[in-house]
């Protein structure tokens, strides 16, 4: 039965149970309502063993449990047992387009017990957890059931209307923004130092460094992008990473056209959703060779050390949380620690997923040098054809840092070299570059290279 905007879903719901149980093909319960409960048996377990329901079926009990606002009580699973849906979750009808995208025709439904390691088997990337990461994530999954029906409007800002500084005032303001980022990194590691070994503790100097970014956001969408590609350190790259990260992400919600408070709570989310690295050995995190498959899953478990860490901060937005949990997420499903996709995933944490692989892939690791930014770029842009993130939100860091991004170096078409001092938004090939000497010093010289008559890019670094 196809549904009528014009008609009560409930009617249609109730239609569609009653269909199902005449034929056969769904049992009632005794208050006469066909729920998810009534495909298993009170044990948690199959009424027939090993059985497959069909998403027709399984879309029935789906509306019952929206209907009666019910958690659901056991993990929905794919053929070959990957979880789609944790057990604690409210289902909607999103899920149900979620299953019919991805070509899914039948489910299994299964009890958390065995999810947990009865059975060896995994959740998402994560074979096993104790006890209590269990218990947090799975709370924090039903927490996000609920948070994921409210949506994200994005307006992003046009071109004209982006705040700008003169180049001058850019500069200056940019070198107090470093100034700010060096702070910072040592506030996080203070907070981190706190946090390691189990004392609760404020993020209020953080939040206070957060609205000082967001006010510089304010004035010129540029200025962040600037200030994290002048940032140099020696310091442990977590700390760095996290901030620059945070700033990034600040720039793409700015971009996007987000609220004030929305900004700050993605550039806080942005600067703790890695501090669980430090709970991973520093023989893991800083080893320059290959890694081992158990010690690519202690790097996996890493966003689940964030959420018990972050569980010690005192008066932390739960949004702040969600973003810990799963920015390390893909929206293909390719992610970790859950393996979760799509509208599974929180809009901040694919916000600052984006942030954090750009962020990553041109910064140095002791694995690997740094990637030109371009090459970063151009990466970021080809992941996002494979659907591993949100195109919207890939095309907003473009916008943000441009092709060729912000503070990297470009050869153009007339022999000149130049540095890139503002992105174009919506002519990603053609930023706003200032010229620079033999010897890498600026030369006053600030081209559009989006006008008609400018010479073109022709290499970049």
């Amino acid at each position: 039965m196809s549904e009528d905007t014009n008609v009560n879903w409930e009617e249609i719901l109730d239609c569609e149970l009653a269909d199902l149980a005449a034929a056969g093909r769904l049992s009632m319960n005794s208050s006469g309502g066909a729920g998810v409960e009534a495909l298993v048996t009170a044990g948690g377990g199959f009424k027939e063993p090993g059985r497959l329901f069909g998403v027709e079926q399984f879309r029935a009990a789906v509306l019952e449990s929206i209907r009666s606002d019910r958690a659901l009580s056991l993990d929905v699973c794919d053929e070959a047992g990957a979880v789609l849906l944790l057990a604690g979750s409210r289902m909607t009808r999103k899920f149900l387009d979620d299953l019919h995208t991805r070509g899914i025709t039948r489910v299994r439904l299964r009890s958390p017990k065995v999810r947990e390691g009865h059975d060896g088997g995994q959740t998402g990337n994560i074979a096993r957890e104790d006890d209590l990461h269990s218990k947090e994530s799975r709370l924090l999954d039903e927490r996000l059931a609920g948070e994921l029906q409210r949506s994200v409007t994005y307006q992003p800002v046009k071109a004209w209307r982006r705040p700008r500084l003169s180049v001058d005032d850019l500069k200056t303001e940019a070198r107090i923004g470093v100034e700010k980022h060096s702070a910072t990194s040592a506030a996080v590691a203070d907070l981190c130092g706190k946090l390691e070994p189990g004392y609760r503790t404020s993020a209020n100097e953080l939040r206070n460094s957060v609205e000082h970014f967001v006010g510089m956001a304010s004035v010129d969408f540029d200025l962040l992008p600037l200030v994290v590609a002048m940032q140099h350190s020696d310091d442990e790259y977590l700390y760095d990473h996290c901030v620059n990260v945070a700033l990034l992400s600040m720039a793409i919600a700015s971009h996007l056209g987000l609220e004030r408070d929305r900004i700050a709570t993605i550039g806080l989310g942005g600067m703790l959703q890695d501090i669980g690295m430090l709970r991973v050995p520093v023989s893991i995190r800083l080893e320059p060779g290959e890694l081992t498959e158990a010690e690519w899953h202690e790097i996996h478990r890493h966003p689940l050390h964030t959420l018990e860490m972050l569980g010690d901060v005192r008066d932390l937005p739960q949004a702040v949380r969600f973003i810990g949990y799963q920015a390390h997420e893909r929206v293909d499903g390719g992610g970790y620690p859950r393996g979760r996709f799509g509208p599974q995933l929180h809009e901040y944490a694919k916000i600052v997923s984006v942030a954090d692989v750009y962020v990553a892939m041109t910064s140095d690791r002791p694995y690997r040098p740094a990637m030109q930014p371009y090459e970063a770029a151009k990466t970021v842009l080809m992941d996002a054809a494979k659907d591993k993130f949100d195109r919207t939100l890939v095309r907003a860091l473009l916008d943000t840092v441009s092709l060729f991004p912000i503070g990297s170096e470009v050869h153009l078409s007339d022999g000149s070299a130049a540095r890139v001092l503002r992105a174009n938004p919506g002519r990603h090939t053609s930023p706003i570059v200032e010229t620079i000497g033999a010897d890498g010093s600026p030369t006053g010289y600030v081209l559009d290279l989006s006008e008609e008559d400018a010479p073109r890019v022709v290499s970049a670094g």
